[in-house]
């Protein structure tokens, strides 16, 4: 979400009758609009993150309670202010809460927690140096499943938004090309909303533009009684919920592990805060599910800019071939499997790996332990392409010499033998 524009999602309308006057939800009085909590089980899904905010305090396993703090050097102004009680997570700005990055972030103030941080971790300002170094912290990251909060909006009004958003992780380079989603970022001045946004940030797997929508919610008053916000996120698309009603898609997915950012900004891209403080929201629970089975494994094929031709295996050389082939053939489809932050590539139709095991000069494939550097690689994003990297050469993929066998070697970035495209297979 934060800060290269903004984001957020969700819609239902199963509601009053539902809630139970009088009961309590998560320590707080229910009221008769508000939407009951759902269940912990969900038929179809394990869970696999959990956070109610019981007890009187933060877990530090999980969050930390700072916000992107390498960025900035005075690390205190990037420390949330909130509290844990009766089950609610409470974050608050009062007027005297920082600047966290006065130099290049102006008067823009934040009081947020997040699950993931490391140096480099979302560059939404790219004349911004990373400050200093910050220990990575892993709290919770991860790939696809079904994301879920119960909460109730700030009623401030004035500049400023509550958020909850994710951001990518595969890129520890200081591009930062992480996708994000803004899967709740409503304003304080349109409290009766639900804004979603998304954007690839350079990853080459995920849109190349912002997609942000903001609609009217379809029932209630999220400033004034709980209410329930989903995300359903597979190989292939984004779903949000409000009350567990369907209420958006997005007909795209980031494909790598993300970690969790939630907290209130003033000042940014949402406006210009107003004088009335302290401004705070309220955060009943955080569960991340998974589903059973897990999730359909995909496939792309990786199609070179300057032939024109796709990657594929031929016969039994061991060597990586591009060519003319058509879009059903299994030979040319690829699925990526992460392997200590970096990528392996499988072919669908043997199950064998590309590597660079034996130093050849051109990419070969075959079976060999996940460990091993040659077969491991990165991608870089050079002109809405990838360049594929590998790990133990420092060497690209490219078709420099008209072979027709896919060579490594230290071409430049401008060239296009090096950049593919990456197409979803048939």
């Amino acid at each position: 979400m934060r800060r290269r524009p903004l984001r957020t999602l969700l819609t239902g309308a199963l509601a009053s009758a539902l809630c139970l006057m009088g009961t309590a939800m998560s320590g707080q009085s229910a009221r008769a609009a508000d939407f009951p909590p759902s269940p912990v089980s969900k038929p179809g899904y394990t869970m696999d993150f959990q956070e109610e905010f019981d007890g009187t305090s933060l877990d530090q396993d999980k969050w930390l309670p700072y916000y992107l703090p390498h960025w900035t050097p005075q690390r205190e102004n990037a420390k949330a202010r909130y509290t844990v009680a009766d089950g609610v997570l409470t974050e608050r700005l009062d007027p005297d809460t920082p600047a966290w990055n006065p130099q290049y972030d102006g008067t823009v103030k934040i009081s947020s927690i997040q699950t993931f941080n490391q140096d480099w971790w979302h560059r939404f300002n790219y004349d911004m140096p990373n400050d200093h170094h910050e220990p990575k912290f892993d709290g919770y990251s991860t790939q696809y499943g079904y994301f879920e909060t119960r909460a109730k909006f700030s009623n401030v009004g004035g500049g400023g938004h509550q958020a909850l958003w994710l951001v990518g992780t595969d890129d520890t380079s200081s591009a930062s090309a992480n996708s994000e989603i803004d899967f709740i970022e409503t304003f304080f001045s349109k409290p009766e909303s639900w804004r979603i946004a998304a954007y690839g940030w350079g990853d080459p797997d995920f849109l190349g533009s912002w997609n942000s929508s903001e609609d009217p919610v379809p029932s209630g008053k999220p400033t004034e009684e709980y209410h329930v916000y989903g995300m359903e996120w597979t190989p292939t698309e984004l779903k949000f919920y409000y009350d567990n009603q369907l209420f958006k898609t997005i007909n795209d997915a980031p494909n790598m592990p993300m970690g969790m950012i939630l907290g209130l900004y003033t000042d940014a891209g949402s406006g210009q805060h107003n004088d009335v403080w302290p401004k705070s929201w309220n955060v009943d629970y955080l569960r991340v599910w998974k589903k059973d089975g897990g999730y359909p494994q995909t496939y792309d094929r990786y199609k070179n800019r300057q032939t024109g031709q796709y990657m594929h295996i031929k016969d039994s050389t061991g060597q990586l071939q591009y060519g003319d082939v058509p879009a059903g053939d299994l030979t040319s489809q690829w699925t990526r499997e992460t392997t200590d932050g970096r990528y392996r590539y499988r072919n669908r139709a043997t199950g064998e790996y590309l590597n660079t095991e034996g130093a050849t000069g051109t990419v070969q494939y075959g079976t060999f332990p996940a460990t091993w550097w040659s077969g491991q690689w990165t991608e870089e994003n050079v002109d809405g392409r990838i360049r594929f990297k590998n790990r133990q050469t420092g060497q690209y993929m490219h078709t420099e010499g008209a072979t027709g066998s896919v060579q490594y070697g230290s071409v430049p970035a401008t060239y296009w033998t090096s950049q593919w495209t990456r197409e979803p297979a048939l």
